[in-house]
């Protein structure tokens, strides 16, 4: 598992580039990688690994049909922390920078903290601490004790 990240680019399609920019960077604390001006921005979520932010109007040339919905997209981000605090300030960071509550910080029943925001676009952003949650050093993860 010491190699370098099987996925290195999520892209997600976007309304509006440099709100969703401003969302990322000044909001959720990404590092912005590069710009190209309303078209698309690139931000490192993760080591080795970057959000793309794509206007939806353009990714048809690339991706065939993709389009908005009535609904949210059917799928989640996830960013772990390290304690049940960093849940309520990623929580309410997220609000700050426009996102819609979707679930409250909540204590669940196995045993960890989770809160839901969407994002300007209705993807939705799962903060997690889960006291079972490790990363070894090389990059393998448990999600359960042991």
């Amino acid at each position: 598992m010491t190699a370098p990240p099987d996925i290195t680019a999520i892209t997600l399609g976007v309304r509006d580039v440099e709100r969703s920019r401003a969302f990322y960077v000044d909001g959720l604390g990404f590092r912005s990688v590069l710009d190209v001006a309303g078209e698309i921005s690139f931000v490192q979520c993760a080591p080795g690994q970057l959000l793309a932010l794509w206007d939806v109007t353009r990714m048809p040339s690339e991706y065939g049909d993709v389009a908005h919905g009535p609904t949210a997209p059917p799928m989640s981000l996830g960013h772990n922390v390290g304690a049940a605090e960093d849940v309520e300030r990623l929580y309410a960071a997220a609000l700050a920078a426009g996102a819609a509550s979707v679930a409250v910080p909540t204590v669940r029943e196995w045993g960890g903290v989770s809160a839901c925001v969407a994002d300007p676009d209705g993807f939705r952003w799962d903060f997690v601490h889960n006291p079972n949650f490790r990363v070894d050093e090389d990059g393998s993860v448990h999600l359960g004790e042991g």
